[in-house]
């Protein structure tokens, strides 16, 4: 068989392998758009509320749309990364019999060609963007879960904090740090009367009050919940969102900040949720600003190490002073 010179066949035969035709390319679209709107139905159920209020606390680098296709593909997902950051981490190999994730990512056209850089660099999270490039599309990617590959990348790898009891202290500087998210924002934060709850914002009086007779955990889990009532704009929105909605939102925000910082309080928290929204696009609105804005608290707190990382002195004497409240006010 005669060969033209710089030709490779097995180049050929492996490009013909990878290139889909458009029947093929259409078929695989319309199953993850399918896979997509079926996650957003579990939205409204309980269970897969709870499981994307849990999945966020390990996969915050990607958008909601693939929060969702990667549970619905991978329920068990933790850490969700292409398979070439895996290799480069020395674990390159998949199980048998496991598969790769397909999610979303944005297709980007250059506008300034001089000015992009590396804008179209292939290690980019499939989720970034540059400000040098604009949308033009979505194409399907693969990525990997930890729990697909061989051996056990997750023993070489630190273990998730460890989830503190509501009735114990709470983790350090978690407090201090929320309440300095909360007076930036022109409200007072007090512990006392909350008429039977475990917190309240009026919103008149920009006061945020939390409990006094309440553990120092719940009460920074509380105050947490507080202040996402306040970046969910429920002053604003209060008018046209039923109360239950707006307290799935604050509570979800609060699950999600909380499991980051080691306090687990779903088993608390989620269940309720039970048939809380009416439709695909009430669930999916709420589900995305849920997800906005406890990354948004979470950005702050990543922003401030060196509060968060108060010495055992410190904390130990936040924690008592909560306790002292919590005291006097029994």
């Amino acid at each position: 068989m005669t060969r033209t010179p710089g030709h490779s066949t097995s180049t050929s035969r492996r490009r013909s392998r990878h290139t889909l035709s458009p029947e093929a390319r259409a078929e695989r679209l319309s199953v993850a758009r399918e896979q997509l709107l079926n996650g957003v139905d579990r939205l409204m159920t309980a269970e897969g509320w709870q499981q994307l209020i849990t999945s966020r606390a390990w996969l915050r680098r990607y958008s909601l749309n693939n929060v969702i296709m990667i549970l619905q593909q991978c329920p068990e997902a933790t850490d969700v990364r292409p398979l070439s950051e895996w290799k480069q981490e020395g674990h390159g190999y998949m199980r048998k019999g496991t598969h790769k994730i397909k999610i979303w990512k944005p297709r980007l056209r250059t506008l300034d060609p001089e000015k992009a850089g590396n804008g179209g660099d292939s290690t980019n999270s499939p989720d970034q963007t540059t400000g040098t490039t604009e949308l033009s599309g979505f194409l399907l990617v693969p990525v990997v879960d930890v729990s697909q590959l061989q051996g056990e990348p997750r023993a070489n790898r630190p273990a998730p904090p460890r989830p503190i009891e509501l009735s114990g202290d709470a983790p350090a500087g978690l407090w201090d740090l929320i309440a300095a998210q909360i007076t930036a924002r022109g409200y007072s934060v007090e512990r006392g009367d909350c008429d039977g709850a475990y917190g309240r914002t009026i919103w008149g009086e920009r006061r945020v009050i939390v409990r006094a007779d309440v553990d120092p955990a719940q009460a920074s889990k509380t105050l947490t919940h507080e202040l996402a009532h306040i970046l969910c704009e429920h002053e604003t929105r209060g008018a046209d969102t039923p109360r239950h909605l707006r307290e799935v939102e604050a509570e979800s925000v609060a699950c999600v900040v909380a499991a980051v910082c080691g306090l687990d309080t779903l088993a608390y928290s989620v269940p309720y949720v039970a048939g809380w929204a009416a439709d695909r696009d009430a669930a999916r609105q709420s589900a995305q600003r849920v997800l906005t804005v406890a990354d948004a608290i979470l950005g702050r707190l990543d922003q401030a190490p060196h509060q968060a990382a108060s010495t055992d002195a410190d904390t130990s004497a936040a924690n008592a002073a909560h306790r002292n409240v919590r005291t006097e006010a029994a």
